[in-house]
């Protein structure tokens, strides 16, 4: 639930694991997010990972979720196995009608709640130099800039979140 300043509800939104029947919606959505920040490093429809997301994330002890809003996918995000202690958050995206009413933070959220279930005590992610709001988004989530690299002519920046016990 999304609540107003003043503490009256906003909107509700649904978090719920990916089924197959979201691919077209949740292509989509990554495909414009990735586009809203000319983030992407060649063709977006090709990332291999979004064509077979329960290969690449829930078979793999990882994670995919969408968050639902009105029967509509809204926001997504996932964690897959990087390596045993960590987890690799990828593929968060909201629709750009939906930003900056608190539902990336529902995401990510529920991303690490899951992953901290399952045993991972650090998260790892990357994001572009393009996408401010992310850099402010991850750091107010403790999450540390650990690396920049250049890539195809766009600077990645890479983050570390250690977790607490």
């Amino acid at each position: 639930m999304i609540l107003n300043n003043d503490g009256r509800k906003r909107m509700s939104i649904i978090i719920r694991q990916y089924q197959q029947a979201d691919q077209e919606f949740v292509m989509k959505l990554h495909v414009d997010g990735l586009l809203q920040f000319s983030a992407s490093i060649g063709n977006p429809y090709l990332d291999k990972d979004m064509e077979q997301i329960e290969e690449n994330y829930l078979n793999k002890n990882g994670e995919f979720l969408v968050g639902m809003y009105n029967n509509r996918i809204v926001s997504m995000g996932a964690y897959r196995k990087y390596d045993s202690d960590t987890a690799e958050i990828k593929r968060i995206r909201i629709d750009q009608e939906y930003q900056r009413r608190g539902i990336g933070q529902l995401i990510l959220t529920a991303l690490e709640e899951s992953a901290k279930v399952r045993g991972y005590r650090r998260f790892v992610l990357d994001t572009t130099s393009q996408q401010l709001p992310a850099q402010k988004f991850f750091e107010r989530n403790g999450y540390n800039e650990i690396n920049r690299k250049l890539f195809k002519e766009m600077e990645i920046i890479y983050y570390l979140k250690e977790i607490e016990g």
